[in-house]
């Protein structure tokens, strides 16, 4: 891989359940150009991108921590620190890659066409004892 000289780290935090995920981008791959054709795949762009004041490549960034904290939950949540290679790191770099819309895989680059990466992610779904059950009157 090519030496990586504009690369930033970033925190997606859901701020109900504090799911969060550590995310770095490439800034020399996702451009503004690129982050608008990612944001651009799915409708209610606009209103995405009004959520960040119009910054189009920290709304994809934004955007991709959601996608990253939902699959988690679907897959029974990960918690994993900020060691880039990893295995859960590896794993949900390349399950964000290969969604659609996303641009894929490079081969021997981390980051994708996307520019982003999986770095750290505490992302717990509810244990028994978080829940609780109530009847209800019919």
């Amino acid at each position: 891989m090519s030496e990586q000289t504009n690369i930033k780290r970033y925190k997606v935090k859901d701020t109900w359940k504090d799911y969060e995920v550590t995310l770095e981008v490439n800034h020399d791959r996702l451009t503004t150009e690129r982050a608008g054709l990612i944001n651009s795949f799915w409708t209610g762009a606009d209103d995405r991108q009004d959520e960040e004041d119009g910054d189009i490549v920290r709304t994809i960034v934004r955007l991709a921590g959601q996608e990253i904290i939902c699959e988690m939950l679907e897959y029974g949540g990960a918690d994993f620190g900020t060691d880039s290679n990893s295995y859960p790191a590896r794993t949900a770099t390349r399950a964000l890659h290969c969604r659609e819309g996303w641009g894929g895989q490079i081969e021997g680059d981390e980051f994708g066409w996307c520019g982003i990466r999986v770095v750290a992610a505490d992302v717990q779904v509810p244990n028994f004892e978080d829940v609780t059950l109530t009847e209800l009157a019919l």
